[in-house]
């Protein structure tokens, strides 16, 4: 007999497993890769359409006049994952009552927690639905805070990238000239 133990596995499947692994750690870093050549070239897209693009122009002109100046940082690019869009508008944030026990302006769903990996995205119809409910019953004030998301794994070219901002700021002027809260 043979001192030698019987693995636990046959060898062809702790090869297949290792096989495995190597494949999904490759594919992971070539994700990694592409999510930072997409964010590259969104970001590039942004700058030359803020400094080039008559229209964004005009738009960020047009928000100041209104008196709604643009923040820093209006605009972001973002993986989307699998949502079918170049962009989008606005983050819904959830702002607690006043209580006893709570200070002023405590903030629940803030932008910042919103924006944590693909949420701000993936802002589900059935999340929103759950603050309007929240709010409709007393429970909580809710405001759209102005910020533009541009899918950087979407945008097909710059001029697409350009006409997401557009269409995007458009939104933001519909925002301002409104006073929505």
């Amino acid at each position: 007999m043979s001192s030698h133990s019987k693995p636990d596995k046959p060898i062809a499947e702790i090869t297949s497993d290792a096989a495995a692994d190597e494949i999904a750690e490759r594919e992971a870093k070539q994700k990694s890769e592409q999510q930072a050549k997409d964010r590259d070239s969104c970001n590039r897209y942004v700058r030359t359409g803020l400094n080039r693009n008559v229209t964004v122009q005009f738009l960020i002109e047009k928000l100041t006049s209104m008196g709604c100046p643009p923040p820093p940082g209006l605009i972001k690019c973002l993986d989307c994952g699998d949502k079918p869009a170049a962009g989008g508008f606005g983050v819904v944030e959830e702002i607690s009552p006043l209580s006893p026990s709570k200070p002023d302006n405590n903030v629940k769903g803030s932008k910042k927690d919103a924006t944590k990996s693909n949420d701000v995205c993936a802002q589900s119809q059935e999340k929103i639905n759950a603050l309007l409910k929240s709010q409709s019953e007393g429970k909580t004030k809710l405001r759209l805070l102005p910020e533009i998301f541009l899918c950087q794994q979407h945008l097909r070219d710059e001029t697409h990238a350009h006409e997401a901002m557009v269409h995007e700021l458009i939104h933001a002027v519909d925002m301002c000239r409104t006073k929505m809260d």
